[in-house]
């Protein structure tokens, strides 16, 4: 086993008996050759106090803790690598992501035993607890600087920040906004607004068209009457306001009655999500959910959509389908392709998980000749770190590919009845629910490529895992 001793002294304590750095290595090694551990190493910062873990020392031996190169980290006390509650707790879990261990010679501190798994429990209570604390204080500084007036956040459209953190009135954007208000007052919808800003030329707050949601953002802000709101609560008269307290209330119950749409409670599958790739571009398209007005049969449908937002943020147009669409053209694509041969699937996993684990055998056997040259100083510090980082990849590599076939080799295959499946996808299709078919799509479609000319859509080719 591999051991890292970690020292630390302060300047103040260099003096006092007991703390010096050689009191600390003697009383160290004598442990380690109680407990027959012959590996060692010591990682030494002198001079330097616990506030924080940029130490050198330190920090060169977490690195080799996740190289793999340590098994154990000793320490004479818990307070020689830290104080600090919070960073204790990064630490263990540094410690525990690497199966490193960690013990205090003097301490019960021990997390390789079940007292000092609870001990983990409770240092991971007391972190949440401050963190909690933490966020406290911040809200009730954030509260604070609300009632004094003060915005904490980017100014609202329509307001700068002053250098007090006030908001101060903006009167190209004020402009801006009163057309808005007046629009509304006219009877423009929201998306008439959104169109008309688009036309007369106005840059949007984001990307490079209004949207709904923005112009919503911005009428619907207290600010606008001279209010900051920081979560639920109201702080007014913390800014001159660019309309009154009666206008802005008037206005909200206007934008109230002209919400088209309830709020939707329904939650929407959507199949081919993060599977579609965008035409233009090459990323893959985002899902939304849209509602609209059927003039033909007066009916609000609602549709699954997919649409490529990297090319709407770099201000081209953007790809737009609907899910109807890909699965007629999926279905289309698969009648197209007739399967009449799949390769009959040979069984010869057990030989190769034998192989891979004399393999993961041999690399184990590799890694403990370097601890021990390294302990003898047979190998330099630097040839040693290298050693084990390359069979440490090594052994990962094998360990993930005996992982994939373990779980393959109990699964039994009836090749006629895989064939009629593939061959029959059509049918099949129908009968699955939209999870089952999101379920489908997630298991066996990495990607699907597909071309959009005067609205038809036609699927190019179909990835699969």
């Amino acid at each position: 086993m591999a051991v890292g001793i970690y020292i630390r002294v302060s300047t103040e304590e260099q003096a006092k008996e007991g703390y010096s750095i050689s009191a600390q290595r003697e009383k160290l090694k004598a442990y380690c050759q109680v407990q027959d551990w012959n590996d060692f190493r010591f990682y030494v910062d002198e001079g330097i106090s616990a506030k924080d873990t940029n130490r050198p020392q330190l920090q060169l031996m977490l690195q080799h803790i996740k190289e793999g190169m340590i098994d154990t980290v000793l320490v004479y006390r818990l307070d020689r690598l830290t104080r600090s509650v919070v960073d204790l707790y990064k630490l263990l879990e540094i410690f525990e992501k690497h199966n490193c261990t960690f013990k205090s010679a003097t301490e019960v501190y021990d997390t390789s035993t079940a007292i000092g798994r609870l001990f983990i429990t409770l240092v991971a209570a007391m972190a949440q607890w401050e963190r909690e604390n933490l966020g406290e204080r911040v809200r009730m500084g954030q509260i604070e600087k609300a009632r004094q007036g003060k915005y904490s956040a980017k100014a609202p459209f329509g307001f700068d920040k002053g250098p007090d953190d006030r908001l101060v009135i903006n009167e190209d954007e004020k402009t801006v906004v009163l057309d808005m208000i007046e629009k509304i007052k006219e009877g423009y919808s929201i998306r008439k607004l959104a169109d008309y800003m688009d036309n007369s030329g106005i840059p949007p707050i984001r990307g490079y068209k209004w949207h709904i949601a923005s112009i919503l953002d911005i009428l619907k802000n207290p600010a606008l009457y001279g209010a900051v709101r920081w979560r639920d609560e109201i702080i007014e008269g913390a800014h001159e306001g660019i309309i009154t307290k009666e206008e802005y209330q008037h206005l909200l119950k206007v934008l109230e009655s002209r919400q088209n749409f309830k709020k939707r409670e329904t939650y929407s599958i959507f199949v081919f999500q993060m599977k579609l790739i965008c035409p233009q571009c090459g990323n893959r398209l985002a899902s939304e959910r849209t509602r609209y007005y059927r003039k033909r049969d007066n009916k609000i449908v609602e549709s699954n959509q997919y649409r490529c937002q990297a090319c709407t943020l770099n201000k081209r147009k953007s790809i737009g389908v609907s899910e109807k669409k890909i699965e007629r053209a999926l279905l289309k694509y698969f009648d197209s392709i007739k399967f009449d041969y799949i390769p009959e699937i040979v069984d010869n996993s057990k030989q190769e998980i034998e192989q891979l684990t004399a393999q993961l055998k041999k690399i184990e056997r590799q890694r403990e000749k370097y601890q021990k040259a390294w302990a003898n100083d047979l190998v330099s510090d630097e040839e040693f770190s290298h050693r084990m980082r390359e069979t440490k990849k090594m052994h990962e590599e094998i360990k993930t590919k005996l992982d994939a076939i373990q779980p393959a080799q109990q699964q039994e295959f009836d090749i006629e009845k895989l064939k009629d499946i593939v061959n029959n996808f059509r049918m099949n299709w129908s009968y699955l629910s939209p999870q089952e078919k999101k379920n489908f799509a997630n298991t066996f479609i990495e990607s699907i490529q597909f071309e959009k000319n005067d609205g038809k859509v036609r699927i190019l080719d179909v990835n699969f895992y």
